[in-house]
C-alpha cells in the first residue's frame, strides 16, 4: 500500500510532531545557549574597544595639555579639545575638570565654563580610571562616559571626562542580534526539512501497519502489512502479519467454541433456575430462623440484665444489713436505758425527749441508708452530666459498712471537678460492681491487711478510673475469660457470672468506653477509659 506524503498532510501526524518539535527545541536550545555565552562576551569586547580608544585619547589630550595646564593656558585647553572633537565624529563632550574647581566643557562648534560639574559626573572623578553607559540629559541619548585622573609630575590636576557616541556599539549589538535572530530561522527550516524526512522514513510503515491494524479491527483478518524492510520495523511487520493468521485461526475457534458454550449455558440456566428457586424457600426458611434467634439472642439479654441486677439487689441487701447493724445496735440500748431509767424510777421529761431524739435521729440514718440504695437501683433513661468524683464516693459508701466489717480499707485518689455525660446509676452499677469483686477476692484470699486503692486522672481527651486491689491477683490461665456471660470461679450459689460481663457491656456499649484488667505485683487492677 503506497502513500502519497504531502507536508501538511504529514504534519498533522503526531509522530512527525514530536520529531520537529523535538529536533527543532534542541536546536534553539543550542542558539540560545549560543547567544548567552556570546552576547556578553561581545558586549564587553566591544566596551574594552571604546575604554582602549578613550584611554589613548585621555592620555593624549593630558600630554598635550600638560604644559598649559601647568601654566594655566585654558584657550588652548579648550582649542585642543574642539580639534580632537571635530576630528572625531564619535566624540560629543570632553571635559577638564581642574583641581581648583574650573571646568572646561569641549564641544564640536562650542566650549563654556560652567560653574559647577554636572552632578552625573561626579562619582567619576576617583584615583583611576573609570568607565561606563550613562544616560545623557543634553543629547537625550545614552552615552559611553570615560573619566581619567590628570597627574603631571606625580601631582593631580584633575580629571578628563570624554563622552562617546554609542552608534557603533549599537550597530555592532544590532547586527548580532540579525545573526542571531537569522541563524534561528535558518536552523528552523533545516530542523523542518531533516524532520520531514526523517519522519517520512519512519512514518511510512507505520501508517501502514496503522491502516493494517485498522482494516483487523473491522474485523478483516484476511488483509496483511505489505511491507518488506532489512529492520526491526521489518521484523514487526512480519511479527504483525503472523499474530492477524493467528487471530484468524483464534476466531474460528472461538466461534465453535461459541456454540459449545451457548449449549453448555442454556443447559446450565435451566440447572440455576432450579437452584434458584431452593434458594428462595431456603431465604424464607432462614429469613423465619434469624427472627427466632433475634428474638432468643434478645430475651437473653434481658434475663442476664435481670440477673445481673438481682444479684446487685443481693449484694445491696447484705450492705444494708451492715448499714443498719450499728444504728439497731444503738437503739436497742437506747429502749433499755428507757426501761433500766423506768425502774429505777428516775424517768423524767428531760431524760425522755433526750431518749426519743436519739431514737429520730437513729431511725433518720436508716431512712437515708433506704433512700440511699433505692436512688443506686433508680434506671436513667436520659444521659446527664454527673460528677464524677462524687459518684465514686457515693458509691464507696454504699458499701463502706460491708467493707469494714470485711477488715477492708478503701483508699482514693480522685481528680476533682471532672464531668462526664451519661447514666450515673449504670456507672455506679460499674464501679460497686468491681468494688463487689474486690472483696470476695480479698475475703477468699487476703489474711493480713486488705486494700482497694481507687483513683482517677486525666489523659489527653480521657478520664482513667482504676481500681487495684492486693489481692494476689487472677489466674493467668483465666484472666481472659472474666468478662465472659456466666464465668464464675465462685462456688455454686455464691455467683452468677454475670456481673463482670454487664459491668464491661456497660462500659463500652452504654458509655462508649473502655474496660481492662491486668495483674500487678499486688493484685488486680481494672481500669476504665472514658471519652470526656
Amino acid at each position: 500500500m503506497q502513500h502519497k506524503f504531502q507536508f501538511l498532510a504529514i504534519f498533522k501526524k503526531k509522530i512527525f510532531r514530536n520529531i520537529f518539535f523535538s529536533f527543532a527545541g534542541s536546536l534553539a536550545l543550542l542558539i540560545l545557549l549560543y547567544g548567552a555565552f556570546t552576547f556578553p562576551m561581545q558586549k564587553q569586547s566591544l566596551m574594552e574597544v571604546m575604554h582602549s580608544e578613550a584611554h589613548t585619547l585621555s592620555n593624549s589630550i593630558s600630554l598635550v595639555c600638560a604644559d598649559a595646564m601647568v601654566n594655566e593656558d585654558d584657550s588652548f585647553i579648550v582649542e585642543h579639545n574642539m580639534d580632537v572633537i571635530n576630528d572625531s565624529p564619535n566624540i560629543f563632550i570632553i571635559t577638564v575638570s581642574k583641581s581648583d574647581g574650573t571646568i572646561l566643557e569641549s564641544k564640536k562648534e562650542e566650549w563654556s565654563m560652567p560653574e559647577t560639574l554636572n552632578p552625573m559626573l561626579k562619582p567619576f572623578e576617583q584615583k583611576n580610571e573609570k568607565y561606563e553607559i550613562i544616560y545623557s540629559d543634553l543629547q537625550k541619548q545614552d552615552l559611553f562616559h570615560y573619566a581619567m585622573p590628570i597627574v603631571i609630575s606625580g601631582i593631580d590636576w584633575g580629571w578628563i571626562h570624554v563622552d562617546f557616541s554609542l552608534s557603533k556599539y549599537n550597530k555592532n549589538m544590532k547586527n548580532m542580534y540579525l545573526f542571531l535572530f537569522y541563524l534561528t530561522i535558518g536552523s528552523m527550516f533545516v530542523a523542518l526539512f531533516v524532520s520531514y524526512f526523517l519522519a517520512k522514513y519512519i512514518l511510512t510503515p507505520i501508517l501502514e501497519l496503522t491502516q493494517t491494524a485498522k482494516e483487523v479491527s473491522k474485523g478483516n483478518l484476511s488483509i496483511q502489512a505489505a511491507i518488506k524492510r532489512d529492520d526491526e520495523i521489518g521484523d514487526f511487520a512480519e511479527d504483525f502479519n503472523t499474530m492477524i493468521q493467528n487471530l484468524s485461526i483464534s476466531k474460528e475457534e472461538l466461534k465453535n467454541s461459541h456454540n459449545e458454550l451457548e449449549q453448555r449455558v442454556q443447559e446450565r440456566t435451566y440447572a440455576l433456575a432450579e437452584k434458584s428457586y431452593e434458594l428462595e424457600e431456603l431465604n424464607r426458611n432462614l429469613d423465619i430462623r434469624v427472627q427466632e434467634e433475634s428474638e432468643k439472642s434478645r430475651k437473653n439479654e434481658q434475663l442476664l440484665i435481670q440477673q445481673s441486677r438481682q444479684a446487685s439487689m443481693g449484694e445491696m441487701i447484705g450492705n444494708i444489713a451492715h448499714q443498719w447493724r450499728q444504728p439497731l445496735n444503738a437503739l436497742g440500748l437506747v429502749l433499755q436505758n428507757i426501761h433500766f431509767t423506768y425502774q429505777m424510777d428516775d424517768l423524767n421529761d428531760e431524760f425522755m425527749q433526750k431518749s426519743v431524739d436519739k431514737g429520730k435521729m437513729l431511725t433518720t440514718s436508716m431512712s437515708k441508708t433506704i433512700d440511699d440504695f433505692r436512688d443506686f437501683f433508680k434506671p436513667n433513661k436520659l444521659k446527664e452530666n454527673f460528677s464524677l468524683d462524687v459518684s465514686i464516693e457515693k458509691t464507696v459508701e454504699l458499701i463502706e459498712a460491708s467493707y469494714k466489717n470485711s477488715n477492708i480499707e478503701v483508699l482514693t485518689n480522685l481528680e476533682k471537678d471532672i464531668d462526664i455525660n451519661g447514666y450515673p446509676s449504670e456507672f455506679s452499677q460499674v464501679i460497686l460492681n468491681i468494688l463487689s469483686n474486690a472483696k470476695d477476692a480479698l475475703v477468699e484470699h487476703k489474711d493480713d491487711k486488705r486494700v482497694v486503692k481507687i483513683e482517677s486522672f486525666l489523659e489527653n481527651t480521657n478520664v482513667i478510673i482504676s481500681i487495684e486491689d492486693n489481692a494476689g491477683g487472677i489466674p493467668k490461665d483465666i484472666i481472659n475469660k472474666i468478662f465472659d456471660p456466666y464465668f464464675t470461679t465462685k462456688e455454686e450459689g455464691k455467683g452468677t457470672g454475670i456481673g463482670l460481663y454487664m459491668t464491661k457491656t456497660i462500659v463500652e456499649n452504654n458509655m462508649g468506653g473502655k474496660l481492662s484488667v491486668k495483674n500487678t505485683h499486688q493484685g488486680a487492677k481494672f481500669t476504665i477509659s472514658l471519652l470526656l
